[in-house]
């Protein structure tokens, strides 16, 4: 209740449910329990580096909490004080949100917890990197050889195909700008290839990027090749993918939902283009609306402020792998005289 003390929720699992073609019925996702704490209450305790990005239940920003009553006059007394349909909706869209640590600042999981989602209306996020710090070497040379977010960029398209890509995580995003390589589902390489090959080199496929969850894009790049379906690239955060394909990344910048929700696809049941599955492809005149958008916004964040981060991640990772692989080799060897 709201008078009693406040008990914390239980953990949330992260819905790692991406919406490929090959779910069927609607995406499901994890139950949240909403527990009504007071604001100086809340401490956000920093994330270990080997964890996987944790789901979060975001709140409203600063503004709109001020402009509600408190707890407990929250039952609505006449109209004005009634709750819009879209505000309601706004608030459940705001559930289940997954923040970058770029955006996990002071103020994380209080004013600006819905920060992927409002900071291009005025909130301005707590970038995780500051300006004066290092660049990572890796990071270093992908900028000295990519001209990302180039200022001429053509997005009027007179040839060419785009397409929706939703990814599991933001560790993926970081490999694919990192080895210049992308793999999606079985459905959505054939679905991707096949739409590259229909071009015949007469325009460019671009590939938007959004980590599943995170209330934002992430980036635009170009498919270079056609897909190769026995490759296995070994760098992703799961072992799952088979086949790999080349990529360009051209803008690599943090562009929040509400930039572009009004832009509606009417091949997708006339659904907003952020409501989009992955390998989702978008007509041409929408696709030119997006990536103007996208080239013209001026973002605050991106990938970039996290890349030590995730740099970490995956050497944290390829030890776990090779300490695994350790392991079931010697578990091979000592079972070989037994089974002799």
């Amino acid at each position: 209740g709201i008078g009693g003390p406040a008990v914390p929720p239980p953990p949330i699992k992260h819905n790692m449910n991406i919406g490929t073609w090959d779910d069927k019925g609607s995406v499901v996702k994890a139950p949240v329990t909403q527990t009504v704490l007071p604001p100086q209450t809340i401490i956000q305790q920093p994330q270990p580096l080997i964890q996987p990005p944790p789901m979060v239940q975001s709140q409203l920003p600063q503004q709109q909490q001020q402009q509600q009553p408190p707890p407990q006059s929250q039952q609505p007394q006449g109209p004005q004080q009634q709750a819009q349909p879209h505000q309601l909706q706004q608030q459940q869209q705001l559930q289940n949100r997954w923040v970058a640590p770029r955006n996990r600042g002071v103020g994380f999981n209080q004013s600006n917890g819905a920060g992927n989602e409002n900071y291009g209306i005025g909130v301005i996020p707590v970038s995780s990197s500051p300006s004066g710090v290092e660049v990572h070497p890796v990071l270093e040379k992908l900028k000295a050889i990519n001209n990302y977010n180039p200022k001429d960029f053509d997005w009027n398209l007179k040839n060419g195909r785009v397409f929706i890509i939703k990814s599991y995580s933001e560790d993926d995003i970081h490999r694919s700008i990192k080895y210049s390589i992308w793999c999606s589902t079985e459905h959505g390489n054939k679905r991707l290839d096949a739409a590259y090959r229909s071009l015949n080199g007469k325009g460019p496929l671009y590939l938007l990027f959004s980590v599943n969850g995170s209330g934002h894009f992430c980036g635009v790049a170009e498919m270079k090749s056609v897909v190769d379906y026995n490759a296995y690239a070994g760098v992703w955060s799961q072992d799952k993918w088979k086949g790999k394909f080349d990529v360009k990344w051209i803008f690599v910048k943090d562009v929040p939902n509400n930039q572009l929700r009004h832009i509606r696809l009417e091949n997708n049941d006339n659904k907003p283009v952020t409501n989009s599955r992955d390998t989702q492809e978008v007509p041409l005149e929408k696709a030119k609306q997006v990536l103007k958008i996208i080239a013209t916004f001026k973002h605050t964040t991106s990938i970039f402020d996290d890349f030590a981060h995730y740099e970490k991640r995956q050497e944290e990772e390829e030890a776990m792998r090779r300490v695994n692989l350790a392991i079931s080799t010697s578990f091979y060897h000592l079972r070989q005289p037994l089974l002799n």
